[in-house]
């Protein structure tokens, strides 16, 4: 694996199935930065990762929070599959992010689709946004050339909005985000897999 990063701030080394991580202390969103990179033709499983986002987006447009302490990221992939599955893909995602969120800290997480993931606030006993996953993709003869699956998680970040929560609130602690990521890839490219050859089977 490789990674280009001028800060040693997060340790990577072992993050499963990535094959290149750009990781940038700051970025106006990672969504556009791995647009860009897929545009030049960078490789499938690269991770565009930051520390922080100054124009963070979420679905329709939406801004997202990017405080310093969340996970902000996009990654590039170019699965053999017909456009109509993407929805498939965003919910998935969800799923995973929501699961991780469970075996990692306990958190009652659920997926609201399409793309959200709430997590129940035990003090406050309501649900409250916890994460957000962001499609994109460019296709040829409806199949898509490359997918962008952006993926923001609050964790050790302050949210503003009285509908949004952080994992570090909950716990009233803070939580390691490489244990995060490590936990999250684990899962997700089991569910991947098994999405993309449904997929094709399904095309």
């Amino acid at each position: 694996m490789t990674v280009f990063k001028d800060m040693d701030i997060l340790d990577l080394d072992t993050l499963p199935g990535i094959a290149k991580i750009v990781l940038m202390e700051t970025t106006q969103s990672t969504q556009e930065t791995a647009r860009s990179l897929a545009l030049e033709g960078n490789a499938e499983k690269t991770l565009v990762l930051a520390l922080s986002q100054t124009a963070g987006i979420g679905r329709m447009g939406r801004s997202w929070e990017s405080g310093g302490g969340g996970i902000y990221m996009t990654l590039i992939l170019k699965p053999i599959v017909g456009l109509r599955f993407l929805r498939d893909l965003s919910v998935l995602t969800g799923r995973v992010a929501a699961d991780t969120l469970k075996q990692l800290y306990g958190l009652n997480a659920r997926v609201k689709r399409p793309n959200d993931i709430y997590a129940l606030h035990p003090q406050k006993k309501k649900y409250l946004k916890i994460a957000g996953i962001l499609t994109e993709s460019a296709s040829i003869n409806k199949t898509p050339n490359w997918i962008l699956l952006g993926i923001g998680i609050n964790l050790n970040n302050s949210v503003s909005l009285d509908t949004a929560v952080s994992v570090s609130e909950i716990l009233k602690k803070e939580v390691s985000r490489e244990e995060f990521l490590k936990a999250f890839f684990y899962n997700f490219w089991q569910i991947y897999s098994a999405w993309e050859y449904s997929s094709q089977s399904k095309s």
